[in-house]
């Protein structure tokens, strides 16, 4: 999908909370070096084939979550938001479905995409705040941001509902 309408705003984020990446990185490290010591103590070549097969797994999957981007536009039609590579197209959220609009500190301790209590379906990448659409249909869709105040003037020129502040 492609975005229509003017693009008031527009933003890529990335996974770079620096003690996420250390529990990353500890435990891609204790794994391995588990399953080093499993080989070279029971002297199995078992134990080699995993290493040689765990290492790159977790290798590609540290780098998608580094490459992996939260994109999210707001334009005069609505909210386009896709996780890149994951997603081909933009989600989107027309402006004629939003309800309310509230902006608030984001599910602490929780980074992604996924379905939190109180906030519905939950888009970010680290600690801070971010807008909870509430849609007519009562749906709730939280998209966090690090670029705030350049979001909620956009979300003010666009969105003529109802403000929780």
């Amino acid at each position: 999908m492609k975005v229509k309408g003017n693009i008031l705003f527009k933003e890529e984020q990335y996974f770079r909370v620096k003690w996420l990446w250390w529990i990353i990185a500890i435990s891609m490290l204790s794994c391995i070096g588990i399953t080093v010591g499993i080989a070279i103590a029971e002297k199995k070549s078992d134990a080699w084939l995993a290493v040689a097969i765990v290492t790159p797994l977790e290798a590609i999957i540290a780098w998608l979550m580094y490459i992996t981007k939260l994109q999210t536009v707001l334009s005069t039609e609505g909210i386009y938001y896709k996780w890149s590579p994951l997603h081909r197209s933009f989600r989107f959220i027309p402006v004629k479905e939003v309800e309310e609009v509230e902006l608030r500190n984001g599910p602490a301790m929780s980074y992604g995409a996924h379905w939190v209590p109180g906030y519905g379906r939950v888009h970010n990448v680290g600690p801070g705040k971010g807008f909870q659409f509430t849609l007519k249909s009562r749906k709730r869709i939280f998209i966090g941001t690090q670029k705030i105040v350049a979001f909620e003037n956009a979300v003010d020129k666009v969105m003529s509902v109802r403000r929780k502040i």
